[in-house]
């Protein structure tokens, strides 16, 4: 099953919330999926269950439902949120989607604002940590194979914040959604969008008066949980639908109903004609190339400096070279040599065969066909001290067998905690195991 997000008005983590309730209730004979995942959920964390409700909502002449949270303190911080849950009675793997979303908000609170705000503001309220924990447990209630989203609309104007008044989107909103598509600011609804009485049945677009500015659409909490449970973003995908659920904003929008639609989908199996897998492909995280579309460029080099062929894999990596190295060899007339070895996806050999032919002295390269076998790939990050190290994360049927830390960021945490690297390396990979093992 594919779990479909429609965000062409936003995202939030009540809307989220809500329109996962309403999708795993329309899934059910009996409505009480908030009495039977999320209130439970709440207790486990140590958060009285009676704070979360639902209502009945019309936005833009469509019912939906809201997800309200009881006004209470909050957490004082992202670690202070994040000890607590680990802390709980949660579902292992609930606590680690909580932690991971709270840990990319508050990257994004420290790249935006720096280490001196202490007191992170989207936690003031009680409601960041009941949508966090309510999202979590009913996406591992759900258990979709698949997240997948279409580019969320961000609004525009401006909103009030604990830092002052700030234009839309916020910066933490763009810090959290860096590297992700976007509708960008005032966007058109998406073919998910169009009119009731229109060609294509389902939410109508954007009529608002253009001198009347949207506001905040997308929100900090909704930014970071779709930057970590979505895989890809794109239009919706092909396949049987089992069910859709609506989540209801706070607010009335003129023109525009302030609605998220979350779609189930059953995959038919086969890509429709002409899809762009690419688009559906998560960002960074390029789709697995099939195992007969690479090839080995090879050839013996031994009248060139270190300097020159350092600089040569360099060039080639940048031309599209999957891997680059080199090797020892005894040459003609007992001269000691290397063989430059260079994979490339077949689509790229000609470029790298020149990059080869411009950067080396070399005058014919060897071709063979290869197959190559793969680790499913994510990228993560992990936090130590505060600092955000990038983790490369490799998955064999589902389960993790290597974590790998950035070496840069090691480095350059290494240097600022004054700690050895290896020190520093060995913490971000126990913490990555830690956090992603039993993902």
């Amino acid at each position: 099953m594919i779990l479909y997000l429609d965000c062409a008005n936003g995202v939030s983590g009540d809307m989220l919330a809500a329109a996962l309730l309403a999708l795993a209730d329309a899934r059910s004979d009996e409505r009480g999926t908030l009495a039977t995942v999320v209130r439970p959920a709440l207790q486990a964390a140590g958060i009285d269950p009676q704070v979360a409700g639902v209502a009945d909502v019309q936005r833009g002449r469509f019912a939906a439902q809201t997800f309200e949270v009881a006004e209470g303190p909050g957490f004082s911080t992202f670690d202070e949120l994040i000890a607590a849950v680990r802390g709980s009675e949660l579902d292992q793997a609930v606590v680690e989607s909580v932690a991971a979303v709270a840990e990319r908000m508050a990257d994004a609170e420290y790249a935006v604002h720096g280490p001196s705000d202490s007191h992170l503001h989207e936690l003031a309220g009680l409601d960041t940590a009941v949508d966090l924990i309510a999202v979590a447990a009913l996406l591992h209630t759900l258990a979709p194979d698949q997240v997948l989203a279409s580019p969320p609309a961000l609004g525009d104007g401006t909103i009030e914040t604990a830092h002052g008044r700030l234009a839309v989107p916020a910066p933490a909103v763009l810090a959290l959604l860096a590297g992700l598509p976007t509708a960008g600011g005032a966007a058109v609804a998406s073919t998910a969008g169009r009119a009731a009485d229109g060609p294509q049945a389902g939410l109508p677009p954007d009529e608002s008066p253009e001198s009347e500015p949207l506001g905040e659409l997308t929100t900090p909490t909704g930014a970071a949980l779709l930057a970590h449970f979505a895989t890809g973003f794109g239009p919706l995908p092909a396949g049987r639908i089992a069910g859709v659920g609506y989540g209801a904003g706070s607010r009335e929008i003129a023109g525009r109903p302030n609605l998220l639609r979350a779609v189930l989908i059953d995959e038919t199996g086969a890509a429709p004609a002409g899809a762009d897998q690419a688009a559906l492909s998560g960002a960074g995280q390029a789709a697995p190339a099939p195992d007969d579309a690479f090839e080995l460029l090879e050839t013996n080099i031994d009248d060139s400096t270190a300097e020159v062929l350092a600089h040569a894999a360099d060039v080639l990596r940048e031309s599209g070279a999957v891997d680059v190295w080199f090797t020892d060899a005894l040459m003609k007339k007992g001269r000691p040599g290397v063989v430059l070895h260079a994979l490339v996806p077949a689509g790229e050999r000609d470029a790298v065969a020149a990059a080869i032919f411009r950067e080396t002295s070399t005058f014919g390269l060897r071709l063979t066909a290869v197959g190559r076998l793969h680790l499913e790939e994510r990228r993560e990050s992990v936090r130590l001290g505060g600092h955000p190290v990038a983790v490369r994360l490799g998955y064999l049927d589902g389960h993790l067998v290597t974590a790998s830390p950035e070496y840069e960021d090691c480095r350059a945490l290494a240097a600022a905690v004054g700690r050895p690297l290896k020190v520093v390396y060995e913490a971000a990979q126990a913490t990555a195991w830690s956090r992603f093992g039993g993902v």
